[in-house]
């Protein structure tokens, strides 16, 4: 079989010897303070040039280390594996099918399908093909609205084939969504190819070369502050994107890091980010199922029988996860055994699972790594998932470190705050939509404007590091005209109400005061009712005592049984509150925050006597 290329990969930022690397490499972050009073932060750190392309990257590992593992995902027999020979090869004769079957370069594949190594394999072959990836969520199939969503996205992406699991494709088969476009079984195709592997060794004649600017994938953004958007990902943005990982974290590329993960592929976090990060670097990508009370255990016997080197997740995991870590000493051995990264990202951290987590990593000396790093970061859909990674050990939980080598940031003011906006290779060329592509919202340096809003971390010091501080979009006004910046004022109450609260959503907007609908942690579960609101009642008066302002005093809190519902849109896939939609589905609760006489189970807190 013989594997075409378009260039050398080399073995790039590899040969760091193990007593010379470092976990983070030093940074160089050049700050120019504007006239308009924006401030660019630029890494300089260079990438390779030219950037290789990611599929020449994975043949590189599978030419180099054949029987290597790629991924493993959970069977009947136990645990399924692909490795990088076996994937080069299915991938080969995928690709193969997929054109015989009038796919052509350009098309669009929708995969209606969790993680897997069968839609692993297909990703590699749309990239060997020139075909764009569209991973679309499996469980939108199981509701009418789910339905409703998954069509008006295949409308977007207008595709020349649908691959789901088979589970889907009842559902699939009678809804509009396949109306137009045929729907096959991802894992009938994939048997299908493993039947004819050999027989292709290589693509047809008729392949057009791709280019870093093809378009390699579509993603859809979470929606978390408006309706989902059709992302274009180009071979260059993933390029770019691994390239400055691997530049940035060298642990990397010192060896072939191994990662549990369960995060969704129809996001760039897990289907973009994670997976290629073990592609790029001829890693092993673990497939585990996503975290539950029900599920934490199995999570467990994964992370002992493979001690990864990298653990990524989101605050929810990383509790049930801790539960673990703190009640078995045989799994904490198995967990440190190799791990040089604990990363999170995709909804702020509370104080009490920060503390927790440290806690666990200090008394755990005697099996940690040295070169253990607990870090953070933050991206969007746009940007290929990354945008800023931690260069230092975090200080507390929000900080996002500073912008990718190769890449620059932007702090603009938006309103007395600083909007993050990003340029540099990982910038996707535009949206998509049934007609066409649609432009990214630069501004008039060329930086994309994400909307978020990001603060330093030492005052007046931005290019040392920042820290998260909330979305513009979230962001509302009281009737006196006051801004509440609903991030902030949420991560305050988080680490005000610790260890009880878990979450909080913020309601204000058309009022004159700020109410709070609590939902408590689990923690809370030990305290009876009237402690609980105690607690709370007294905690929320300390927070107005310090922050007695309109725009972060809180005046009426509700607490609230359970958790926020990811069914009804209350929290997206990548475990972050969806403000707006926790609102308007506990309408009623927000009527009895702001009604002229509150019922005896709407905490009132006390207010400094200047402010009543």
């Amino acid at each position: 079989m013989s594997l075409t290329r378009r260039s050398s990969p080399n073995d790039i930022n590899r040969g760091v010897s193990a007593s010379s690397y470092n976990a983070f490499a030093v940074c160089d972050v050049r700050r120019q303070d504007c006239d308009d009073g924006s401030i660019i932060l630029q890494n300089t750190v260079a990438l390779p040039s030219p950037l290789p392309d990611v599929i020449d990257r994975f043949d590189h590992w599978a030419a180099s280390s054949d029987t290597a593992v790629l991924i493993t995902e959970p069977s009947d027999a136990g645990r399924r594996s692909l490795t990088y020979g076996d994937a080069a090869r299915l991938s080969l004769a995928l690709a193969a099918l997929l054109i015989e079957r009038g796919c052509k370069p350009g098309n669009v594949v929708c995969v209606v399908a969790g993680a897997g190594c069968d839609h692993a394999a297909v990703k590699l072959a749309c990239l060997r093909a020139g075909l764009i990836h569209a991973p679309l969520s499996p469980s939108l199939t199981a509701t009418e609205s789910g339905l409703s969503k998954l069509q008006a996205m295949v409308q977007t992406c207008q595709p020349a084939i649908i691959l789901a699991e088979d589970a889907c494709l009842p559902a699939l088969r009678k809804s509009e969504a396949s109306s137009s476009v045929t729907v096959s079984s991802l894992t009938r195709l994939a048997n299908d190819a493993a039947g004819v592997v050999g027989t292709h060794s290589t693509l047809p004649d008729d392949r057009t070369g791709t280019a870093p600017e093809d378009s390699a994938a579509i993603y859809f953004t979470s929606g978390s502050t408006g309706n989902a958007k059709g992302v274009l990902v180009t071979r260059r943005m993933i390029a770019a994107v691994q390239s400055a990982i691997a530049a940035h974290w060298p642990f990397l590329t010192h060896d072939r890091p191994q990662i549990a993960d369960w995060l969704p592929w129809h996001h760039v976090f897990g289907g973009l980010d994670n997976f290629f990060k073990m592609v790029w670097n001829g890693g092993t990508y673990h497939v585990r199922p996503t975290p539950t009370p029900d599920t934490i255990a199995e999570t467990a016997a994964l992370i002992t029988s493979t001690e990864p080197t990298i653990y990524v997740d989101v605050p929810f995991g990383i509790k049930l996860l801790l539960d673990q870590l703190e009640s078995h000493p045989d799994f904490r051995t198995a967990f440190f055994a190799r791990l040089e990264l604990i990363f999170f990202a995709g909804a702020g951290m509370d104080a009490e699972t920060w503390s927790r987590l440290n806690r666990v990593i200090n008394q755990s000396s005697d099996v940690v790594r040295p070169t253990l790093r607990l870090a953070s970061g933050y991206g969007s859909t746009e940007a290929g998932s990354t945008i800023c990674l931690a260069h230092e050990q975090p200080g507390s939980p929000g900080e996002i470190g500073v912008p990718l080598p190769g890449h620059s940031l932007r702090l603009a003011d938006v309103d007395g705050h600083m909007e993050i906006r990003v340029r540099g290779p990982n910038v996707s060329p535009g949206y998509i939509d049934a007609h066409g592509s649609i432009p990214m919202p630069l501004d008039e340096l060329g930086f994309l404007k994400t909307g978020d809003v990001a603060a330093p971390v030492r005052p007046f010091h931005p290019e040392l590091g920042l820290r998260f501080d909330g979305r513009v979009a979230e962001d509302f006004k009281l009737t006196n005209g006051t801004r509440v910046r609903v991030g902030a004022l949420r991560q305050t109450l988080l680490t005000a109400c610790a260890p009880y609260l878990a979450d909080v959503a913020i309601a204000g907007e058309t009022h004159d005061y700020l109410g709070v609908l609590l939902f408590p942690s689990h923690a809370a579960t030990e305290l009876d009712p009237v402690t609980c609101t105690r607690f709370f009642e007294k905690a929320l008066a300390d927070h107005n005592a310090q922050w007695p302002n309109s725009s972060m005093a809180v005046r009426r809190a509700i607490v609230i049984e359970g958790r926020p519902d990811p069914s009804a849109g209350e929290v997206n896939d990548k475990g972050h509150l969806v403000q707006r939609a926790c609102l308007r589905n506990r309408q009623t609760d927000v009527e009895r925050l702001y009604a002229k006489r509150p019922d005896r189970s709407v905490i009132v807190p006390a207010m400094p006597s200047n402010q009543v």
